[in-house]
C-alpha cells in the first residue's frame, strides 16, 4: 500500500480550511497551522458548559481547560470525513 504524505497533507488542509471558514463568522478562531484541531473561543466565555450543550446535540467537542488554562475555548478535532465535519459546523453555530 502506498501512502502519499503530500495527498495527506493536501486532505487535511481541506478540511482546516472548510472548518476554519465555517466557524470564522461566528468564533473567535485563529486559523490552525500545523494541527489536525481547531481552538476556538466560545460564546458566552465558558468552555465546559458549552460542551455539555454541544453533547446534548450528539457532538463531541473537549474543552479547551483539559489543554490549557483557556476556560473560554474549546478543542475540536477535524480529523474526520468531511460530511460528519460539515455536520458538526451547523451544530456549533446553531449553538452560538
Amino acid at each position: 500500500m502506498d501512502f502519499n504524505v503530500d495527498d495527506r497533507i493536501g486532505q487535511y488542509k481541506k478540511k482546516r480550511d472548510l472548518i476554519y471558514e465555517g466557524l470564522k463568522e461566528r468564533y473567535d478562531v485563529q486559523k490552525p497551522e500545523g494541527a489536525f484541531y481547531i481552538f476556538p473561543e466560545v460564546p458566552g466565555g465558558d468552555g465546559e458548559a458549552f460542551v455539555e450543550r454541544a453533547i446534548q446535540k450528539n457532538l463531541f467537542i473537549i474543552p479547551g481547560s483539559v489543554f490549557s488554562k483557556r476556560k473560554s475555548h474549546v478543542r475540536i478535532s477535524f480529523a474526520a470525513p468531511e460530511e460528519v465535519l460539515l455536520k458538526g459546523i451547523e451544530i456549533l453555530n446553531r449553538l452560538a
